[in-house]
């Protein structure tokens, strides 16, 4: 593995941020362990309860992309290997590495994975700071992207700036789309501007086109909401093409998510592509009636009044042959998984039941991150 000095960035070099829809090596995986947050050690209810999740994905996942997981100690890994193994999985497509790692956000934790145009592939480092809310998890997790550089072999680039991969959202040939709430935020870059950001930003992933969209305030995330990343950008719009957008929408106007899906709905009528274009736009509702979470929240930060949750459908994972899409038993289960079969055409898309994982705060693509084919 090799640093490469911040004087060259990634962009200089002839880096960019593929399409999540371009060809795919690998999915990684953090394996859910013992919550952080557990008065015990000896406490494995969460693990419990999100392996169900974990293995579904896998079980999938495994036969079109190889799987790359990070565990937190030998004995997980003999058990993640035991129970994929009784399972019928081929082992052959899948490694376990054991790290540091304390809980399952690796969209977040992990690197964010370039190509240049001989199709070679680097990582960059976003220097995770915890969504600014949590420093003694970030400490614990920040070595993530140099780690996962040091098993693959390749350079890894540190950004000049602090952002979460569930933040970004691209289109490969140009367009970035984020919301300024989770990365034009005090709470991970103090003092910079929007257009030191948008530097960073373009020269780390080779973009340089920025679609801003408002996202809303830390406490009505983590109050009202039941999110605690400051509204990323993958709960709230995702490009499937140059031009092609899909939002997250409900007519319920009750719905706390209403007046900032509104608010999402006028930027991006508003907004165009790297070369003009205007946006085509198609809404993706949300769950409806929302989905509440069951049970004690391990996150110590959500709300725990109202017990409401961030369930969209936008939280999907687009790899080889496959898209992957969180299933809420609700109504609006179908037509999502419908919309996004007429979006990917040629991907067979798989429903993935999350509501537990959902009530600590994310779903399928916060907790996968794909590494582009060489």
């Amino acid at each position: 593995m090799t640093t490469s000095s911040r004087q060259q960035t990634p962009r200089d070099m002839g880096y960019r941020m593929p399409a999540e829809w371009e060809a795919h090596s690998a999915v990684w995986l953090q394996w859910p362990g013992r919550h952080p947050a557990a008065a015990r050690d000896d406490d494995f209810c969460y693990q419990m309860t999100m392996e169900k999740t974990w293995m579904l994905m896998a079980a999938v996942l495994h036969r079109e992309v190889r799987l790359e997981i990070l565990a937190q100690s030998d004995a997980q890994r003999s058990h993640i290997f035991a129970i994929m193994n009784y399972y019928g999985f081929n082992m052959t497509r899948v490694s376990i590495h054991v790290t540091q790692v304390v809980d399952v956000w690796h969209r977040d934790t992990g690197p964010i994975f370039v190509v240049d145009g001989h199709g070679q592939v680097a990582l960059t480092d976003w220097n995770f700071n915890g969504w600014g809310s949590y420093p003694e998890w970030a400490d614990a997790e920040r070595h993530i992207p140099q780690t996962v550089a040091g098993i693959l072999g390749l350079p890894v680039f540190a950004a000049p700036l602090v952002s979460e991969g569930g933040a970004i959202e691209v289109n490969g040939s140009g367009s970035l789309m984020a919301t300024r709430s989770s990365i034009i935020n005090e709470n991970r870059n103090p003092g910079m501007s929007r257009q030191q950001i948008e530097q960073g930003l373009g020269d780390y992933l080779g973009v340089d086109h920025f679609v801003w969209l408002s996202g809303a305030p830390a406490d009505v995330c983590e109050n009202l909401l039941g999110d605690g990343t400051d509204y990323h950008i993958d709960i709230a719009a995702r490009f499937t093409g140059k031009n092609q957008v899909l939002y997250a929408w409900t007519d319920d106007t009750d719905d706390p998510r209403y007046p900032y899906l509104a608010q999402h709905l006028e930027e991006l009528q508003a907004a165009t592509d790297e070369d003009g274009n205007p946006l085509e736009l198609q809404p993706l509702l949300l769950p409806e009636g929302g989905v509440y979470a069951i049970g004690e929240r391990h996150d110590p930060a959500l709300g725990t009044g109202s017990r409401f949750t961030d369930a969209s459908y936008l939280n999907y994972l687009v790899t080889n042959n496959l898209v992957l899409i969180p299933a809420f038993g609700n109504v609006n289960d179908a037509p999502a998984q419908q919309a996004l079969a007429r979006c990917f055409p040629e991907r067979r898309v798989v429903p993935i039941p999350v509501v537990s994982l959902t009530a600590e705060g994310g779903a399928i693509h916060c907790v996968t991150q794909q590494q582009p084919a060489a």
